[in-house]
């Protein structure tokens, strides 16, 4: 038997979907605990708990691969206020990023982190964006750095 927990990993789902789909009797022969817990037979998925530790395995080493041979433990991280702090946008806003996957991060004792590795690239692809430079001589005086745009809707 599978926990509601295991389960939540196996489907990549939240904890409330799959215990909505336990109580809607989405798994034939789940049942709940005298405690409350939900119990769902491994008969339901293609793959058994030993298959999924043996991918789980496979899946670690081409991420050490990816990483160029090193672990988890080896990547060092930096605080999501760091980056924040950086783009001068929120802390709530550099964690959106995070959950969009538009950087890479990770939740540790209730902060955000971010790989330095990959800050410190941003940063350096900034420092070199003459973007603001090319517009600057393109429009002289009529360039405004900080400006307010509002849409109406």
């Amino acid at each position: 038997m599978y926990s509601l927990v295991e389960v939540c990993k196996k489907l990549g789902l939240d904890h409330q979907t799959v215990q909505n789909m336990c109580e809607k009797g989405r798994f034939q022969g789940a049942y709940q605990t005298e405690n409350g817990e939900w119990l769902i037979p491994e008969f339901i998925f293609s793959t058994t708990r030993k298959q999924n530790e043996k991918a789980e395995e496979i899946l670690q080493r081409i991420d050490r691969k990816n990483n160029g041979g090193r672990d988890e433990t080896d990547i060092s991280y930096i605080s999501a206020k760091i980056v924040a702090d950086f783009y001068e946008v929120t802390l709530e806003k550099v964690i959106s990023w995070i959950k969009r996957g538009y950087l890479s991060g990770k939740q540790m004792e209730g902060e955000y982190l971010v790989p330095k590795e990959e800050f410190d690239y941003l940063k350096s692809k900034r420092d070199k964006d003459s973007t603001e430079e090319e517009i600057k001589k393109l429009l002289g005086s009529d360039f405004i750095l900080d400006c307010d745009v509002e849409i109406e809707e």
